[in-house]
């Protein structure tokens, strides 16, 4: 995933669940904390069966930057598996998750 070979890849893993008002305002908080560090980001959401739109506004930032990936789990399993099946997902040299 990572352009640049010297970079380290950092992975934000993050579950949401009925979050579709807070995720533009996260995934913006995010970049600006990171903006600074010299470090590769991808950003892994996890859809844990939200009843909301929450999945069509993880799509539509899915399609403006190719480091956001997306789990979108078939049903509400609960935050402690939604964090495992983002922990699988990521690809980073570390991993932050945002719960």
């Amino acid at each position: 995933m990572s352009e640049n070979k010297d970079k380290k890849l950092l992975s934000i893993v993050s579950p949401a669940y009925n979050e579709a008002e807070n995720l533009d305002e996260l995934f913006s908080r995010v970049l600006n904390a990171t903006r600074d560090l010299n470090l590769e980001i991808e950003f892994v959401y996890i859809n844990d069966g939200s009843s909301d739109n929450t999945i069509d506004i993880i799509n539509k930032q899915c399609e403006k930057d190719n480091r956001i990936t997306v789990v979108d789990l078939s049903r509400n399993f609960g935050k402690e598996i939604a964090l495992t099946a983002g922990l699988d997902h990521a690809s980073g040299d570390a991993i932050i998750v945002i719960d």
